[in-house]
């Protein structure tokens, strides 16, 4: 296996053990192969953490008795209002998401309420996609 395809699967692996949790901190999972760490490679655990640090956006496709699409994104609130967020990453990519009563929000590690969400904020999303649509289930402002 080579080095980028051993990154893309942790990557892969990490991004759906943050969704799993259902949080939107960072998450660390085991890697899909086993290495030991030498005094060049840095350990298993801070290299997730680092590319966890570098998503933007993405798309999971989560196993179970009923699949379920998630999408992940960290960047900047362009909009806000009762009903829908949207956040523009660092390379332009630009998403709106619904939120509902169920959408937990989160500021400065804290239970917090969607008016308290504001333009320019920096925020990470992670969204039940369904029908074509995104719903929050999660933000959080660091």
């Amino acid at each position: 296996m080579t080095r980028r395809t051993r990154i893309v699967l942790i990557t892969g692996a990490a991004v759906a053990a943050l969704v799993a949790s259902g949080g939107v901190a960072y998450a660390v999972s085991a890697p899909t192969t086993t290495t030991t760490p030498t005094a060049a490679q840095p350990s298993t655990a801070k290299h997730h953490r680092a590319l966890l640090g570098r998503v933007s956006h993405g798309e999971v496709t989560l196993r179970g008795k009923n699949h379920r699409v998630v999408d992940v994104q960290r960047g900047q609130v362009q909009s806000v209002s009762p009903t829908s967020l949207t956040v523009k990453s660092d390379d332009g990519f630009t998403a709106t998401y619904t939120v509902d009563a169920d959408t937990k929000i989160r500021k400065a590690g804290k239970a917090s309420a969607i008016t308290d969400v504001h333009n320019g904020d920096t925020v990470a999303v992670v969204a039940t996609k369904s029908n074509g649509a995104d719903t929050a289930t999660r933000v959080a402002e660091r």
